[in-house]
């Protein structure tokens, strides 16, 4: 675990109390479980001090349910245990959002799952909720000790080639109509890949190079400004190797 602390200063009580609230839920299952979406986005650009975080007041949190079924349960158990609630009950039987005051905690599941693990009823979620690319972003996660405002938690936060990869695979998403946030996050992780990162890309499979092609290619033709354009244009080219 990386021992420096990654410094978040919440904009709003219910920011503030949704990241509290995650650690919390980190003291009573430290593994089996990442941070992804606009959350992992915030956490990622402060840490590596990058400029165009936004403040997000819901954070979603994907289960490694391929490696671990029983994650499922676990982390309901978790968020009973530090007083969550389910909000409300989707039309679909997918009981992914969970909030305690103003704490708001959306659960998802990577894609592509079986038929059967999807079908099933989980105690407390119902119907399991998937996103693309998830299982990506749990490939490769890391511990990260994060204080927001004046408390600190443990918090297991996917790298940024995770991150990219997964709003690469957002786009994808049929219910998701606002692409105009992934795109711009697409081109922000470009800015903020570690020479590492950028030399990992080369040993992707072809699969995955495609939709981080796709993806890389849309957030140009948003892009306008000049520092944007060059990094994403720079990835293209590593892409091509």
């Amino acid at each position: 675990m990386e021992t420096n602390v990654v410094k978040i200063n919440a904009l709003s009580e219910a920011e503030k109390e949704t990241w509290w609230a995650l650690f919390d839920i980190a003291l009573q299952m430290p593994d089996g479980w990442a941070i992804t979406g606009g959350s992992l986005m915030r956490l990622l650009l402060e840490e590596r001090r990058h400029l165009g975080a936004r403040a997000t007041n819901d954070i979603d949190v994907v289960l490694d349910v391929r490696a671990r079924r029983a994650n499922v349960s676990e982390f309901y158990e978790a968020l009973d245990r530090v007083g969550f609630s389910v909000d409300g009950h989707n039309a679909s039987g997918q009981n992914h959002r969970w909030v305690r005051g103003r704490a708001q905690i959306d659960v998802l599941v990577p894609s592509g799952l079986s038929l059967r693990t999807l079908s099933w009823n989980y105690p407390g979620f119902g119907k399991l909720l998937p996103t693309r690319g998830a299982q990506f972003v749990l490939f490769d996660v890391e511990k990260v000790l994060v204080q927001v405002n004046d408390r600190q938690g443990i918090v297991n936060r996917p790298t940024a080639l995770g991150a990219l990869y997964g709003k690469c695979s957002a786009l994808l998403n049929n219910g998701d109509t606002d692409k105009s946030r992934h795109l711009a996050d697409i081109a922000l992780l470009s800015k903020v890949l570690s020479v590492t990162e950028r030399r990992r890309i080369v040993g992707l499979s072809g699969k995955q190079k495609y939709r981080l092609k796709k993806g890389i290619q849309g957030s140009l033709s948003a892009s306008s400004d000049t520092e944007s354009v060059e990094s994403l244009n720079r990835l293209l080219k590593i892409l091509e190797r």
